[in-house]
């Protein structure tokens, strides 16, 4: 392999990022190009038709010139010439014509029975009534300025009696307008659109997965090398938690977990290697660095906790940065708590939640009494824990028992389907990651931060709570563990506000004749509505000369 390849992460990265990078341009540059090709390419054979009832037109010539011009979009081009008076309705004329000795430009479609065939193109002419027309297939249809465009065409030559040059010049515009017509310029627009905003977006998640990959690998590093350098320090206080003690035990089973991964992880890193160029656009690379990030990053929260458990249950010289972190998801709980307690009083005015809110404060009263009897010694490390869980059960059986008093005080008609509401939000709500605690609370407007990852008692963010059989529900040593009540609070500010949705019926609006090209009837300079034409609606119209 040579020096190159491998600087820009070795033959199969490099190829397949070259893969990539083909693709896109593909899309940015091979799309646009594949929609607006030019319009003279692939034209296909035209059929010419002259019905020159009004006698005016050489035929032959006309066919052998009309079918020099190059057509895309239309497959058939009639011209029609006919006697009819100036008072006359050109388009009712052209239409009659049609029906009694041309029923095939009438199309057969089960969906358009009215409308003229696709591919169709006529181009109508009156001498004696001078008059002009033009009419559309549904498929080659434009709109009705456009349809004035090409009329005006061959008008300066129909007035000088030219008929086979107006007729020529009709029909070189028509292939033009026709052709590249708005609809199909959006089309090609949209078309383009389309492949440009997938070569984009393609290219940004290959950009932001590499940065996402480079991210999660560095943090991973950085974790890794405060891990390692801090574990030797880690076994020393992990030798000095009590173990015959509850929560130093469930935190010494976290420990054995701790070393388990620490050696597997060691492992990793060596299998990671030191990716180069084009090896970080891998969505496999991008995983195992965020992987790793995760595992090593949980690792390094375990040896903060375990450094807490040492510092409090030991009641060394760290035991207060402990305590102090120790108490915030209990201190999230009761702001939470709080937060019920204002929403309920706003959303019900008849309750009063004066004994709750009351009862908060104490609670915050005995954590901050909890420090001055763990400094005297009148508090053991142990009791203090076990009287965290007591708090912890206590605020959320308050919670939930307050949530569901406000919704059965509730007298409108969604009182019962409220309540269910709330009962289903919380059916689903289990120790995950997604229901964490947020690491934050709030203490007379001041905002104080703590690690949920790092605290003793366990959390929906510890790492390692398998290995010492954390549950839910039951009975056993490490029943123990903290959920946020923010959940029920969010819960009942969910199913308080609840009212059944109403249903908008969307209605949609006509289509506008001059907008879209449909059949107009009637001389457009005269205004006179389309009269004998049996319903028919298809696209076209006249104009005098």
């Amino acid at each position: 392999m040579s020096d190159p390849l491998v600087r820009w992460g070795g033959t199969r990265a490099v190829a397949c990022l070259t893969v990539e990078i083909v693709f896109v341009l593909l899309l940015v540059v091979g799309v646009p190009l594949l929609a607006f090709r030019a319009s003279g390419s692939g034209a296909g054979a035209v059929n010419v038709e002259v019905c020159d009832e009004a006698g005016v037109l050489q035929g032959d010539a006309t066919v052998s010139a009309l079918e020099k011009l190059h057509f895309r979009t239309i497959t058939t081009l009639v011209v029609v010439t006919l006697d009819t008076g100036s008072g006359s309705d050109f388009d009712t004329a052209v239409l009659a014509y049609a029906r009694e000795k041309h029923p095939e430009w009438i199309s057969s479609s089960h969906y358009h029975p009215t409308r003229w065939a696709d591919g169709l193109v006529i181009l109508g002419l009156s001498p004696s009534g001078r008059k002009v027309g033009t009419y559309f297939g549904e498929d080659v249809k434009v709109s009705y300025s456009r349809q004035q465009e090409i009329q005006a065409a061959g008008k300066d030559s129909f007035r000088d009696q030219q008929w086979e040059t107006g007729i020529e010049q009709m029909a070189r515009s028509a292939s033009d307008i026709v052709d590249h017509s708005d609809r199909r310029k959006g089309e090609k627009l949209l078309f383009s659109g389309i492949g440009i905003a997938g070569g984009l977006t393609l290219t940004f998640f290959m950009i932001r997965g590499r940065s996402r990959a480079r991210a999660a690998y560095s943090r991973a590093l950085d974790h890794y090398t405060r891990v390692t350098a801090g574990y030797g320090s880690t076994r020393a206080k992990a030798g000095l938690i009590p173990s015959g003690e509850a929560h130093g035990a469930q935190v010494l089973a976290r420990f054995a977990w701790f070393e388990d991964h620490y050696a597997g992880l060691i492992r990793a890193f060596q299998k990671f290697g030191e990716p180069r160029g084009a090896a970080w656009f891998f969505r496999e690379r991008r995983e195992d660095a965020e992987d790793l990030d995760a595992q090593i990053g949980g690792l390094e929260s375990l040896e903060e906790t375990i450094s807490h458990a040492s510092d409090l249950l030991t009641m060394s010289a760290g035991w207060r940065e402990a305590w102090r972190n120790e108490q915030g998801p209990v201190q999230e709980d009761l702001a939470s708590f709080e937060r019920l307690c204002l929403a309920i009083r706003q959303t019900r005015g008849d309750m009063d939640v004066e004994q709750e809110r009351t009862w908060r404060v104490h609670c915050s009263g005995r954590l901050a009494a909890m420090a001055d009897e763990l400094a005297s010694g009148a508090l053991s490390p142990a009791k203090a824990l076990d009287e965290l869980d007591a708090i912890s059960r206590a605020v959320r059986m308050r919670t939930d028992a307050l949530a569901r008093r406000a919704l059965e005080a509730d007298r409108s008609s969604y009182r019962d389907r409220r309540l269910g509401r709330y009962e289903s939000s919380q059916g689903g709500r289990g120790w995950s990651k997604s229901n964490s605690y947020m690491g934050r609370w709030v203490d007379n407007g001041r905002i104080v931060t703590y690690d949920p990852a790092s605290t003793i008692r366990i959390t929906p963010s510890s790492p390692g709570t398998r290995a010492c059989g954390a549950q839910r529900a039951g009975t056993g040593l490490f029943l123990q563990f903290s959920t946020p009540v923010s959940s029920l609070v969010a819960g009942y500010s969910s199913a308080v506000t609840w009212s059944p949705s109403s249903n908008i019926r969307n209605r949609r609006g006509g289509f506008f004749p001059g907008d879209t090209g449909l059949f107009m009837g009637g001389d457009v300079s005269g205004g006179g509505g389309f009269s004998g034409g049996g319903g028919f609606d298809g696209a076209g119209s006249s104009s005098s000369f």
